[in-house]
């Protein structure tokens, strides 16, 4: 007999009470939880129900949790590849068939589509009207794909866009000759240079190669913010680990960067480093793990409760830099979702694909407003001693550390008294004698006030001014 997970580990009583503290966010309306309620009876008849299968499931063997797993709509996963990226050079043109094999030490590797292999590297540069040049010898490739790779090296710290979202700007490729211009069909899996990947190129079966010379644009909602030349790279490939057979070594297929070796194609000396890994290979799953990781799923599935959920919807949506984000209510079955980015604004795409995860995630009959912050940009004004230039200087290093945590909060309290006794703790001021915080929007403090900010509300300090 497998050892199995005891699923009978929640009790009656325990069920009782997660069930009814969801109450209050899925019926507001319901406010007797007591035992003469009919509900609370119909509910304590769903958890002895609930219970009872608990205890049923964690009799089943392996075999039945096999079957079980194909009941629920899952199996358990077979073994994954690991997946590398790979820098490849030659002396002449090589093409490289789909499926060759490259063995790196003991760790066979197979290539992907069909490759070629140039000696010339692409001459890239920028253009002043926002798009990019690339110029390079194209005749190997009349008809077929042009791979560039993409590698974002100041990672933007944007969540990956997935298909079904939407991206910020999207990538058109021309091919120009002396004259005539050619639209290209393009396959970009950087979602408008949004994220590292490919920009494959397919292009077309005739053209003057002697004047042919590809122009990437990038069309933006807003004006695009171009990057550096090194970002593109023409000789790198994906490599996938499996044999000939498709056979695949899960978890060892493990390769070190920058490892190096040679193979020989049809007589013709070719030159492979190891440029990133993309993927760690996995071994295949046993019926426990499958179980455990699908737990472990519906734990983790995109529905809305309570505040925190909506906080880690957002948090995670795709495409969307999200540093702060607060949620609140003011009126029955309408949630505010307040979300700071990093530019203080929400882009088209960043919106739609907001309302995507969050309206799949909200409660039928719930409304989602997505709302950006209201900025207060304040100014502090402190009347104290201090010995010197010097004095004030690490004064106002202090006073920025101390607001570094309200600037960090949506519709945070402002203690004015608590601060003062903060700023004047430090062992820079020799006599505190006044303080007043200017908001804006008619607005100012001073050291006996207290202030709430609204929901949306965000504190700024633009100016600390010691006098």
């Amino acid at each position: 007999m497998p050892k199995l997970e005891n699923l009978d580990d929640v009790s009656y009583s325990e069920l009782m009470r997660r069930s009814v503290s969801e109450i209050p966010q899925l019926c507001p309306e319901w406010t007797d939880f007591n035992a003469h309620d009919p509900g609370i009876t119909f509910l304590e008849m769903l958890m002895w129900l609930t219970e009872m299968q608990r205890y049923y499931l964690s009799q089943i063997t392996e075999d039945h949790l096999e079957s079980y797993l194909h009941l629920i709509g899952t199996t358990a996963r077979k073994a994954e590849p690991s997946v590398i990226l790979a820098r490849f050079s030659s002396e002449e043109n090589i093409s490289i068939k789909k499926k060759t094999v490259f063995n790196i030490g003991d760790i066979p590797y197979r290539t992907v589509d069909d490759m070629i292999i140039a000696p010339d590297k692409p001459e890239i540069t920028l253009t002043e009207n926002g798009g990019i040049l690339i110029k390079q010898f194209l005749t190997p490739f009349k008809g077929k794909n042009l791979p560039l790779y993409f590698s974002l090296n100041d990672e933007k710290n944007i969540n990956p866009i997935r298909d079904g979202f939407y991206s910020q700007s999207e990538i058109k490729v021309r091919l120009i000759t002396q004259n005539d211009e050619v639209d290209c069909p393009v396959r970009d899996d950087t979602y408008g240079l949004c994220q590292s990947g490919f920009i494959t190129v397919r292009l077309p079966e005739e053209f003057d190669e002697d004047t042919a010379a590809l122009r990437l644009e990038l069309i933006s909602e807003n004006k695009p913010e171009l990057p550096s030349e090194s970002c593109f790279h023409s000789d790198i490939r994906m490599l996938v680990q499996m044999d000939k057979e498709g056979n695949t070594l899960g978890a060892g297929g493990i390769v070190k960067e920058n490892f190096e070796f040679s193979a020989d194609i049809e007589g013709q000396k070719i030159y492979v480093s190891v440029y990133r890994e993309l993927a760690t290979g996995k071994n295949s799953e046993t019926p426990q793990d499958a179980f455990n990781r699908f737990k472990s799923e519906q734990r983790r599935m995109p529905r809305a409760v309570n505040k925190e959920d909506y906080v880690r919807i957002a948090v995670e949506a795709p495409g969307v830099c999200a540093e702060l984000v607060n949620v609140f209510s003011k009126e029955p079955g309408k949630v505010s979702v307040c979300i700071k980015t990093a530019d203080g604004k929400l882009s088209e795409s960043e919106t739609k694909n907001l309302r995507k995860v969050l309206f799949e995630a909200k409660p039928v009959g719930t409304e989602i407003e997505i709302l950006t912050p209201v900025i207060f940009s304040a100014k502090l004004f402190v009347s104290a001693k201090t010995d010197g230039w010097a004095g004030i200087r690490k004064l106002t290093e202090h006073i920025a550390n101390i607001f570094a945590s309200i600037e960090k909060r949506m519709g945070g309290f402002i203690n004015m008294p608590d601060l003062f006794k903060q700023i004047g703790s430090s062992p820079n001021v020799t006599e505190m004698k006044g303080m007043r915080l200017r908001l804006g929007k008619g607005i100012e403090l001073n050291e006996n006030d207290t202030f709430k900010l609204p929901e949306d509300g965000l504190l700024s300090l633009n100016e600390i001014v010691i006098q």
